[in-house]
């Protein structure tokens, strides 16, 4: 049990970073697009906007995927440990989370925060990874398909359409369930994982890319 659960937090933390990564991703692509919006003399031609777009795609695609895939013995994703989580929900016991908060100021919230994210037993309820795998696996079922047979694959499946808002809903959806892990296994709670800049990214856009 203590080597699952020595695994498992060194999970988290990688999970954690894929997770910053992305947000970081959608922040850029986000942003990058409100700037093009708003600047008709940038707009034409449309090649190298096609070229970001498209890697971006590829990108948040292969991403959701891969943290979605919890069959797989050689991946390290939420999904995967959702589900080692729902088949092992004894490892987690309201005790050992209770032990994270000691000498904390936040130590008297330790229970409601057990409760908060693992359910009012002595240990963690299975059914709470269960539905938050269910929850992942369904949103992310298109783009998991897309990723399949357009980016991973050149498959003779047909490949679905997918909407940027799928994307969003499912980074967005991904991101809340994973604040709640992260603080089930660190004690740490996060009201965004995504990195907040302390500088200026945009600036390289102010400044002539091609000196002739």
């Amino acid at each position: 049990m203590k080597q699952k659960l020595e695994k498992w937090l060194k999970w988290i933390e990688i999970i954690h970073k894929d997770a910053e990564d992305l947000l970081q991703s959608q922040y850029i692509f986000s942003q990058y697009i409100e700037i093009v919006k708003n600047n008709p003399t940038i707009q034409r031609p449309e090649d190298f906007h096609w070229w970001v777009r498209n890697n971006y795609v590829s990108y948040v695609a292969i991403s959701i995927r891969r943290q979605v895939e919890y069959k797989d013995q050689d991946i390290i994703s939420l999904g995967k440990l959702l589900n080692e989580l729902k088949q092992n929900p004894e490892i987690i016991s309201r005790e050992w989370f209770k032990s994270l908060y000691k000498g904390s100021i936040a130590a008297d919230w330790a229970d409601s925060d057990f409760n908060r994210v693992a359910g009012s037993g002595d240990h963690f309820d299975a059914k709470i990874a269960e539905k938050d795998l269910s929850s992942l696996i369904l949103l992310a079922e298109g783009i998991t398909k897309f990723a399949d047979r357009k980016i991973a694959h050149s498959s003779k499946q047909p490949v679905p359409i997918v909407k940027f808002a799928e994307v969003d809903s499912f980074i967005k959806e991904f991101e809340e369930i994973l604040k709640k892990y992260i603080l089930l296994f660190t004690a740490a709670g996060f009201e965004t994982l995504r990195p907040i800049y302390q500088y200026d990214w945009e600036i390289i856009f102010t400044h002539k890319w091609i000196v002739e």
